[in-house]
């Protein structure tokens, strides 16, 4: 389901030689894959601008700021990508926000440093998921949502892995809480799917995924998901 380990890193390698072209086509498939942290899409942001793909660019960081709507670089930069595509207005409004962030906020620290401790945690986090300490892993994401609660890619890490842990009652309810803010999301859709087929709740997981479907039709992992559940709900039966 996730993309190999070492693909976002790629992807800043290319980016510091400034192929950005290959840099997108690598963030691409790590957002595909179950990658796409807030991180990956305001390096796909860069890329396209520094390209010219100016408006290519503004989508990336605005799906930037959904996943991290603190995320202070990602306005930094959207607002020069609207002022150079002639919107002056949004682009004062997009620094006055970022300008907000910058401040303390109730995590007792700079808006700015906590965004940085959060991701530092995050990033700790996947290096004990891919080494296999699963608990370690949760403990770190969990501190970095203490920092920034509403960051959505977080959340969404911490549900995967405690999926991957075997508690997947757990990681329902965190993505439980994303698909109430975010109804349409792919990943978390895919994701609660597995958890409800993972607890035997069948039914939950074909009515997740069917309306997964519906949304995201040339999803390929969605066709090997309902495959499983089909031939799970006929031995069953």
């Amino acid at each position: 389901m996730e993309a190999g380990p070492d693909l976002l890193a790629v992807a800043r390698d290319r980016f510091a030689t400034r192929d950005y072209r290959g840099a997108v086509l690598l963030l691409d498939s790590a957002i595909k894959s179950g990658q796409g942290y807030a991180d990956a899409h305001h390096l796909k942001g860069l890329c396209h601008a520094l390209n010219d793909q100016r408006e290519e660019a503004l989508l990336a960081f605005d799906d930037a700021i959904r996943l991290n709507p603190r995320y202070v670089e990602a306005h930094l930069n959207r607002a020069i990508v609207l002022g150079d595509l002639g919107r002056p207005k949004e682009a004062e409004e997009a620094i006055e926000r970022a300008q907000h962030l910058g401040g303390a906020d109730a995590s007792g620290f700079p808006r700015m440093i906590a965004d940085r401790l959060a991701n530092m945690h995050a990033e700790l986090g996947r290096a004990y998921r891919e080494a296999g300490s699963l608990q370690a892993a949760a403990v770190q994401f969990e501190r970095a949502l203490e920092l920034r609660p509403t960051f959505s890619d977080l959340r969404l890490e911490l549900a995967r892995t405690k999926l991957e842990a075997g508690d997947p009652a757990a990681a329902a309810a965190d993505l439980d809480a994303l698909l109430e803010k975010s109804p349409t999301w792919l990943d978390a859709m895919l994701l609660r799917g597995l958890a409800a087929y993972l607890s035997g709740e069948l039914d939950q997981a074909k009515a997740v995924w069917e309306r997964a479907s519906e949304r995201h039709p040339e999803e390929p992992r969605l066709e090997t998901y309902r495959s499983m559940l089909a031939r799970r709900m006929r031995d069953s039966g």
